[in-house]
């Protein structure tokens, strides 16, 4: 078992947790890197109760920041794109309908966050209203996100999963780069 993971953890510094603050609300409201990683830095340094109510803020929160992000810039920019069919679907879809919408694609797993988020800006709901669908479907989201977490943590030591974690970002960062190059050829 890992002695660090603790249900409260036993000293935890504020600088920690306002970093941990920000880079949960930094990758909700990026909506497309996935929050296991984070996840598992909030538990291993806040512990089981803290971690999981630092990542639900970060997951909620930080989608609402997208959605105002994505809203902003979606509305500056006009691509024939967005005369698609099911682009103007999603525009003159009921403000229920796409809150019903929103709390089930929440619930989905594996479901970009990023996606839900994009696509919620193209219509009419509101933002107070698009927190409160992403809340209640992010609720059993997370409780699975942080389950699955948890027993990860407990099973395999923290340095391998933050070498998991650099590994997973250069081989991001490579496939990146190699898109880059072959776009410019």
């Amino acid at each position: 078992m890992n002695e660090s993971i603790q249900f409260i953890p036993v000293l935890s510094t504020a600088s920690e947790f306002i970093l941990l603050l920000l880079l949960n609300l930094a990758i909700g409201a990026i909506g497309f890197i996935p929050s296991f990683f984070i996840t598992a830095l909030n538990i291993d340094s806040l512990g089981l109760l803290l971690g999981s109510i630092l990542t639900f803020t970060g997951e909620i929160l930080g989608a609402l920041i997208g959605f105002h992000l994505y809203r902003f810039g979606f509305s500056k920019i006009r691509p024939e794109w967005l005369n698609h069919s099911i682009f103007i679907k999603i525009k003159n879809s009921s403000p229920i309908h796409v809150f019903a919408l929103i709390i089930l694609l929440r619930i989905i797993p594996f479901v970009p966050s990023g996606i839900v988020t994009a696509g919620a800006t193209f219509t009419s709901i509101s933002g107070g209203r698009f927190m409160i669908a992403s809340s209640i479907g992010k609720i059993p989201a997370v409780i699975l996100e942080v389950a699955i977490v948890f027993g990860v943590l407990q099973k395999f030591p923290t340095n391998f999963l933050y070498g998991f974690l650099v590994l997973f970002i250069l081989v991001s960062i490579l496939f990146w780069i190699k898109k880059k190059m072959k776009t410019k050829s």
